[in-house]
């Protein structure tokens, strides 16, 4: 057995998890300090008593100890936990008081932060740098605050790399042969880069590791990793290949290390990072390298649902990128995404983005594009366009033409996003208020609501000292994170449920308009009662008859058009309070529970059940293949496409089985970037093996699904997610 196969079987079945039950209290908020560096005191504090693991056979060390494991769904609920995950106390009462409630625990996540930072850096010079700026003249106590809560915070990862190099001491006096050799050389690592900037390979992957952990124990979920081929290629230096290849494998398995720690209704999965592979760099030249390389026989090797890997396909990419991607696409690693990469760079452009910016982007999670380091896209708001639709039938069914409930709809569409938009612009200005040390108008600013004003889950009472750091503007500012002091101010807007909005228009179209079989009243009456009796039973099998997205049929292809370019070109019309972009994407996650609360919807859809991912067609409805939904998403005007996308196609593996598999799949994708697809997450599975998969899921725990921007084991999913996921190949 190779290292990478005990480790896999390790890691799958948890041996090499160590988990230890949370201490039952722990508190600094009696310290006398802002909350920045009491939050970083309670980080500290983790570190201090989290016990250290090193497993048999690992390269790679690090591990979160002290949280409890999985406990599943036992209770019937969600367990979706944010914030330390500890009983670590940093808030006091006094600070309650002032802010009228406890916001520790608040966290936006989907952080996309740049460790080439900490590799430039080191540890020990981040802290060194921090202690600096506190000399300035002019900062206020927001500042100082923040610098004393960096330097706390580092000191304590400074303290937990090093119990690592003791453990590995320790260990190697009782081994011998390579076991021992292998134990000083993570003892050497260990002690060198507890302070040191990495210098080889090995050293510049286990720095990075250890600051992700800090920060995911920090954060707790949703910290990605960025363009990791691009910062560790530079240090790949003269390393010979087949040990970086064992690295890297011992590194996606690390990255697999949470996947226990959290249950929601996914299970498992909690974590869902995200890996950005491929693209140009900053400057435009071809990113793709030998670690690039590496990392796509790793993924294929160790063979796991997480983390994510987004690939950049780009014009400037050497031929056997694809090539090498397409093979491990194909051989069930659905865990993969394509990206247009010429055109996101310029429709980031035409958004104002820098060219050597808009370059540079990688993934926080899902779909969710950001700039590493420098820009903190996720999110200024959304509309869903199917919840928005049926409102707009509640409240008027009265239309002369199709037209004209068009141009209604569309203008309740703009009026939702500019209602979103100036809400999250006042939150924060208001937020700013904070960050400029103006407490008196702040805290005002509170009393006048009741409560602080929302600003899409940042809050100053739940701070990330260690985070903050990884990105442009927090040092040099003095600023956390959760103010917001990146070079780049754009921000995300998000058009949800695209698919049922599109095909519900269709159908009122088809039925009320062109052939007039029913009335508007009739159709919202028969989705108000979930199509009950008789009537509703044929009302319903008639609007499922009507044509539906992805089949390239110009009927909803020219609605589709209609009113997502318009979603997007309103979306074009703002700025953030501090003049960034408001960027419009589409973008639809969680299918299963955002369909619970959706009544049901004149394309036939009951109510409660799934819609679908994006811009992917609804279950059962792809009637013309993968070729005609493909056609169908690339009407779509790329260049106003400027933040999130996707086109998930399920494919039946057996498309692509024979000699000429790989090739067919790299046309048929080409194809797609050429017409203008912007993004593809392909699925490729054989519908009866995942029947079989739910009868006997002990012989398919292999089995990987892409859920949407998220992928996980078959067999882990509850039953709810496993059918919907079986009825999108009907």
């Amino acid at each position: 057995m190779t290292r990478t196969e005990f480790l896999r079987e390790q890691t799958v079945s948890g041996a090499n998890k160590c988990r230890r039950t949370p201490y039952t209290h722990m508190s600094v908020a009696d310290e006398n300090c802002g909350i920045v560096e009491r939050k970083a005191l309670a980080l500290k504090k983790l570190f201090d008593n989290m016990p250290v693991y090193i497993g048999p056979k690992e390269l790679i060390v690090g591990t979160r100890t002290l949280f409890p494991a999985n406990r599943g769904n036992e209770d019937g609920h969600s367990c979706f936990e944010y914030g330390l995950g500890t009983p670590v106390e940093y808030i006091n009462s006094q600070d309650i008081e002032l802010f009228g409630c406890n916001q520790s625990y608040r966290n936006k996540t989907h952080f996309a932060p740049d460790f080439s930072i900490i590799l430039d850096k080191g540890i020990d010079g981040i802290i060194n740098e921090a202690n600096e700026k506190k000399k300035e003249e002019g900062l206020n106590y927001v500042n100082v605050d923040f610098l004393s809560g960096v330097a706390v915070a580092y000191s304590g990862l400074k303290g937990l790399i090093l119990k690592y190099e003791k453990e590995a001491l320790s260990l190697a006096e009782k081994a011998d042969g390579d076991d021992k050799a292998e134990l000083l050389e993570i003892a050497r690592i260990c002690g060198k880069i507890s302070g040191e900037k990495p210098e080889s390979f090995r050293e510049a992957v286990q720095l990075l590791w250890f600051t992700h952990l800090g920060t995911i124990i920090e954060s707790f979920e949703f910290i990605n990793y960025g363009r990791l081929d691009v910062i560790l290629g530079k240090f790949l230096g003269d390393t010979d290949r087949e040990e970086a290849q064992q690295i890297i494998e011992c590194l996606l398995l690390k990255m697999y290390d949470q996947a226990d720690l959290v249950a929601t209704y996914l299970k498992n999965y909690a974590a869902q990072l995200v890996v950005t592979l491929g693209g140009v760099l900053p400057n435009g030249e071809n990113a793709v390298n030998e670690v690039t390389m590496i990392f796509l026989e790793a993924i294929k090797k160790v063979h796991l649902p997480e983390p994510e890997f987004n690939l950049r396909i780009n014009s400037k990419n050497p031929p056997e990128f694809l090539d090498k991607a397409s093979e491990v696409s194909l051989s069930g690693c659905n865990h993969v995404s394509y990206y247009n990469d010429d055109m996101f760079i310029e429709s980031m452009c035409i958004a104002g983005v820098a060219p050597e910016y808009a370059r540079d982007y990688g993934f926080d999670l899902c779909q969710d594009m950001n700039i590493p380091g420098k820009s903190d896209f996720y999110l200024i708001g959304s509309t869903s366009l199917a919840y928005l639709l049926m409102d707009f039938l509640k409240a008027k069914r009265n239309f002369d033409s199709f037209e004209d409930l068009l141009a209604e709809y569309k203008a309740k569409m703009a009026e939702h996003i500019a209602f979103v938009i100036n809400r999250y612009n006042d939150a924060e200005a208001h937020l700013a208020l904070y960050a400029e040390g103006k407490f008196d108008e702040y805290f005002d600013g509170i009393k006048n609501h009741g409560k602080p004003v929302d600003c899409g889950g940042r809050s100053p009472m739940a701070p990330l000292p260690l985070i903050s750091v990884l990105y442009e503007g927090c040092m040099e500012k003095a600023l956390d994170l959760n103010l917001d002091p990146l070079p780049i101010t754009e921000k995300g807007y998000m058009l949800g449920t695209p698919t049922e909005a599109i095909n519900s228009l269709a159908a009122i179209k088809k039925t009320v308009f062109d052939d007039k079989r029913y009335t508007l009243d009739e159709i919202f009456t028969a989705c108000e009662s979930n199509f009950d009796g008789e009537n509703g039973e044929i009302i319903k099998n008639v609007l499922r008859s009507c044509p539906k997205w992805g089949n390239d049929d110009d009927y909803v292809d020219s609605i589709a058009k209609d009113i997502l370019e318009f979603g997007l070109r309103e979306c074009d019309k703002y700025k953030t309070s501090k003049g960034g972009q408001v960027l419009g994407g589409i973008h639809q996650p969680h299918p299963v529970s955002t369909g619970w609360g959706l009544m049901a919807t004149p394309d036939g859809r009951p109510s409660g059940a799934p819609v679908a991912v994006t811009l992917t067609p609804a279950s059962g409805t792809m009637k013309n293949g993968p070729t005609a939904a493909l056609a169908s998403a690339s009407k779509i005007d790329p260049m106003l496409v400027k933040w999130n996308y996707c086109v998930m196609v399920n494919y039946f593996a057996s498309v692509f089985k024979g000699n000429n598999g790989k090739e067919i799949f790299k046309t048929l994708l080409r194809g797609y970037f050429k017409a203008g697809g912007l993004q593809h997450q392909p699925n490729i599975s054989d519908v009866e093996e995942l029947k079989k998969a739910q009868l006997e899921p002990e012989k398919y725990k292999d089995l990987i699904v892409r859920l949407w921007g998220v992928s996980a084991h078959f067999v882990d999913l509850s039953k709810e997610l496993q059918d919907e996921m079986i009825a999108r190949f009907a």
